[in-house]
């Protein structure tokens, strides 16, 4: 897997130019901590006031479960991140990706929600938006050079684990509040 990450991790550092590299700045920040804990925050908002309170819950599970999880493997498998190909310097561990884990959890759930009770004429344009911008996360991590192609996979899959545990939690409260 080293090789697959080192050919990837060139392929982009050799890739970069200026403007994209300011594209890839803004979209790396919509995986940082501080926007997705804004996110949340105005999603679970949105959730009370259209009367969907039973995703809340879950939504903290998936942001918060997955962070907590992030905060683990990071200090059990610490990983050095790329030095020389970092456009910025990035402390510490690299693996796995915690803003391709946080863009999975926060804005996989989200399309979860909007798919599933979402009647909205831009239900469509929203889940490809989302999807997307999950992907470009992941993506502007690579470019940035300061995650390996497998850090940028093992947060998404640590995101959408979370996304599957919350989704459970959100059917068990949906059929909860349906017998009351």
């Amino acid at each position: 897997m080293q090789a697959v990450d080192q050919i990837v991790l060139n392929f982009f550092v050799n890739s970069r130019i200026e403007w994209l590299t300011f594209v890839m700045m803004v979209i790396t920040y919509s995986g940082s901590y501080l926007i997705v804990s804004g996110v949340t925050f105005l999603s679970a908002i949105s959730f009370y006031i259209h009367k969907h309170t039973s995703k809340i819950f879950p939504l903290f599970v998936s942001v918060i479960g997955s962070a907590a999880t992030v905060f683990i493997i990071k200090h059990i498998f610490y990983r050095a991140r790329p030095f020389f190909e970092a456009f910025y310097p990035e402390t510490g561990s690299s693996f796995p990706s915690g803003h391709a884990t946080a863009a999975m959890a926060l804005y996989g759930f989200l399309i979860y929600a909007i798919w599933r009770h979402d009647k909205h004429h831009l239900k469509n344009p929203f889940i490809i938006f989302l999807s997307i911008l999950i992907i470009l996360v992941g993506v502007s991590r690579l470019y940035l050079g300061v995650h390996y192609f497998s850090d940028v996979l093992a947060g998404y899959a640590v995101g959408f684990i979370w996304i599957l545990i919350s989704i459970w939690l959100a059917k068990k409260k949906e059929k909860l509040v349906q017998r009351i």
